[in-house]
């Protein structure tokens, strides 16, 4: 029985290790697939292209490169109080910044850094939580077959990252309110603090740490003062966090904020948000793809709440696991409609990685219901990709072809201390790869709408000769005229 008996957990100790191990590579499994496999490309021809991706990377270019002394990137020349970071904000780009800073800085190595970062969590899950080979099983099926992360793996947008940061939270939640521990209640907060400068909206991540594990609901002073504390504490991190980053003028909140009166803005408010409703509920709205995942999160909100046993017990008593998911997930939906848009992948990019840590949570609280309901609209969703090419043809357009070599933007130049950082600074009106990935680091990119003699920047590139008194040609080609401004060295 004792030889037995060992041989069984040797068994089962290898059979973990393999699966970890599995867990741990799946992210690259992922990579190799959705780049040789299904576009036929190698991941070191990869390239930038949508304008997210020319932006997050050329911004990590400049600050791995040149650190906090680049030039400005914003739209029309508005710049944040503080340092020169565009809309983005600085949180997502430090991140990379340090990964460049140390391996390099090419045209693919946002696709590496993110499956860098994934495998990262998966080693964080497999190391901090103990798991059975069952639920390792089900977290890797679910890795590999969820939808945004197949999607978003050969790009150089930011998903992955934020998969990554989700996923991290979710086992350090688990493994705090498992066995408790002040150390890992400040790891927590100190965690939350830092991926709000990621997405703000992580502010909603502090609320579970207001609830006790004992699942009993109790209305006190005490948790007032820690509720209000939750929000002023996450007003100031969102103020903060605006100190250093560049407006988007195209964005809700700020159309919002410009309402001409209190009427005009309670009436857009309104309209914004039973638009996104509209948006969210209509199955028709966007491709099936985006719609799938919008009443996967939806039903699994609510199935969450129905399992928590809040409704029954009448706010008194809940099933924690449950619980703390639906407060998330209605949280997210809740800011997503409220400030934020239903339409064009946004509300998909900001609800996949919450989802992902979700069902990573429930599973490792063993409750496998969600798994089953999660893997079945997973492999719905794998399904509609190979009978619509045309998603993750989208998704590729472009990707793997070479930019044009912009000779003409070799002459600019980039100014050690300058007296203003406009002077490293270059306005464009069309953000493409041809010109981005043309343009040195340390040179901020602005977009304007207008060029004229009115601009601060030393550089203008335009595609079209120009009429101006304050900017002179420094060289042309056949893809457009530098432009520098007079009286500069």
């Amino acid at each position: 029985m004792n030889i037995s008996g060992k041989h069984e957990t040797y068994t089962l100790n290898k059979s973990r290790l393999f699966l970890s191990l599995l867990l741990i590579v799946s992210p690259w499994i992922v990579l190799f697939i959705t780049t040789k496999v299904l576009v036929h490309h190698s991941v070191f021809s990869s390239v930038p292209c949508w304008s997210d991706e020319l932006a997050y990377w050329h911004e990590v270019l400049s600050f791995s490169q040149k650190g906090f002394n680049f030039g400005c990137y914003s739209m029309n020349e508005v710049l944040p109080k503080y340092l020169s970071f565009g809309a983005h904000g600085f949180g997502t780009v430090s991140v990379y910044a340090l990964f460049g800073k140390i391996f390099g800085w090419k045209t693919y190595s946002i696709v590496i850094a993110n499956v860098f970062f994934m495998s990262l969590a998966f080693l964080c899950l497999s190391s901090i939580v103990k798991l059975s080979s069952k639920n390792l099983f089900y977290i890797l099926l679910f890795s590999l077959t969820y939808t945004p992360l197949i999607l978003f793996t050969p790009t150089s947008m930011t998903e992955l990252l934020n998969l990554s940061v989700l996923t991290i939270y979710f086992v350090i939640l688990y493994a705090y309110f498992k066995h408790g521990g002040k150390k890992l209640l400040v790891f927590l907060f100190v965690f939350c603090t830092a991926i709000s400068f990621i997405r703000i909206i992580y502010i909603v991540l502090f609320l579970p740490l207001l609830f006790s594990r004992r699942g009993k609901f109790q209305f006190s002073h005490k948790w007032l003062i820690y509720f209000i504390s939750w929000i002023v504490f996450s007003a100031f991190l969102f103020l903060l966090n605006n100190l250093f980053v560049s407006p988007y003028p195209d964005s809700f909140l700020n159309d919002l904020f410009s309402s001409n009166n209190i009427n005009d803005f309670i009436f857009n408010f309104i309209n914004h948000f039973f638009e996104n409703v509209g948006n969210l509920l209509n199955p028709f709205s966007d491709d099936k793809i985006q719609v799938l995942f919008r009443y996967f999160v939806i039903i699994s909100c609510m199935y969450c709440l129905v399992k928590s046993k809040i409704l029954q017990s009448r706010f008194k008593s809940f099933t924690f696991e449950y619980f703390i998911v639906f407060l998330i997930l209605f949280s997210f939906i809740l800011i997503n409609i409220a400030a934020y848009d239903v339409f064009d992948w946004r509300d998909y990019r900001v609800l996949a990685p919450v989802m992902f840590g979700c069902v990573v949570f429930l599973i490792l609280s063993g409750k496998r219901d969600m798994i089953y309901f999660s893997l079945a609209v997973n492999f719905l969703g794998v399904i509609f990709l190979i009978v619509s090419p045309e998603i993750i043809e989208s998704f590729n357009k472009g990707r793997y072809s070479k930019p044009i070599e912009n000779k003409v933007l070799n002459q600019i130049r980039y100014t050690e201390n300058p007296a203003t950082r406009f002077k490293n600074t270059i306005v464009v009106q069309n953000f493409t790869k041809d010109i981005v990935l043309n343009v040195p680091a340390g040179i901020g990119i602005t977009h304007a709408e207008e060029l004229s003699d009115e601009l601060q920047s030393n550089y203008i590139f335009s595609k079209n000769k120009l009429k101006l008194s304050t900017y002179k040609i420094i060289n042309s080609n056949e893809m457009g005229y530098l432009y520098k401004k007079v009286g500069t060295n």
